[in-house]
């Protein structure tokens, strides 16, 4: 009767949805009235009007508990997405998207915005994979995408992370990682060669030819004020590592090394002078561990270490040591 047998008649019903399984009815909420098809079903509310729900799509929003769930009522008919692959039900607080190969899932909220903004399904994300999931540490939520995932949480709001830059946080652990919930989506590097993301704690950098790793804490502050990938050192080549002493921390990139320990603090080696640390036995040689950057002296370059120094002779090419 009414609105609900008029979308009915409008979607050409018995082809559609088939004949009618019980009369029209009131939702259990008061608000709406429905009716059950064999195919399908038509909910009514007097501000949204009546839309069809139907197939894989109305089977999730059954498990998620109809028009009492976090969805709401239908918004949409069932409709075609627009890569035509496939299928979507906008609803009042979210939506749920179908596709033959990853089923139905429901998106809301802050995640179902960030992937609007990307570009829905036809974003680089593609179709939902899961629905919005609560976090193991239970202070985020996320719903992972064929290529890639959103993560939200109140204090960092929503963010995608994909790819090689996705691996390496799920290798780390995730959101239980030092790194934390990240801050950004994935962005292209100033210089145009590279991605990453900036997260609570850290970063992860990528480029076809060095791969993904994380930069954090101190290393990665003093890294930010060499000038990141755009300054002397270039892109990381590892994540943060152990020093083999066990007492320090250091991260290895294209033109050298920042090392940190609590005492020392975070330093940058690079050139012929790293080379010369390097031939010496790195932290566990004579010098120990830097203590300053690499500074300008007369006729060349210095490091200080914990118990030295190397100098370059820039004309010569050649690094000395000198003992404290």
């Amino acid at each position: 009767m009414g609105d609900i047998k008029a979308k009915y008649d409008a979607v050409n019903g018995p082809v559609l949805l088939g004949a009618c399984q019980a009369g029209e009815l009131s939702t259990p909420d008061g608000v709406g009235r429905f009716n059950h098809f064999e195919r399908g079903s038509i909910y009514w509310t007097p501000t949204l009007g009546a839309h069809v729900v139907m197939g894989q799509i109305r089977i999730k929003w059954e498990q998620l508990d109809w028009e009492r769930g976090a969805l709401g009522y239908p918004l949409t008919d069932e409709l075609t997405t627009p890569d035509g692959v496939g299928r979507y039900n906008h609803f009042e607080r979210g939506s749920i998207y179908w596709m033959e190969a990853t089923g139905a899932w429901e998106i809301h909220g802050d995640i179902r915005a960030k992937w609007e903004q990307l570009g829905w399904e036809r974003s680089e994300l593609g179709y939902p994979t899961t629905g919005e999931t609560k976090t193991p540490d239970g202070a985020g939520r996320y719903n992972h995408f064929q290529n890639g995932s959103i993560y939200w949480t109140q204090a960092t709001g929503a963010h995608e992370v994909r790819g090689l830059i996705r691996a390496k946080w799920e290798q780390l652990g995730w959101e239980k990682s030092y790194l934390g919930y990240p801050t950004t989506d994935e962005q292209a590097t100033p210089d145009g060669v590279g991605r990453y993301n900036h997260f609570e704690r850290g970063s992860i950098y990528f480029t076809p030819a060095t791969g993904a790793h994380e930069v954090i804490g101190d290393i990665n502050t003093k890294w930010i004020a060499l000038g990141r990938e755009a300054g002397l050192l270039g892109y990381p080549l590892t994540d943060e590592t152990k020093t083999p002493d066990g007492v320090g921390r250091f991260n290895h990139f294209q033109n050298g090394s920042i090392y940190w320990t609590a005492t020392t603090g975070a330093h940058e080696v690079h050139g012929p002078i790293r080379a010369k640390w390097e031939s010496l036995g790195w932290e566990t040689g004579a010098l120990g561990y830097p203590v300053k950057d690499e500074y300008a002296v007369t006729g060349g370059r210095e490091s200080e270490f914990q118990k030295g120094f190397l100098t370059l002779n820039t004309a010569t090419n050649t690094v000395t040591v000198r003992m404290k």
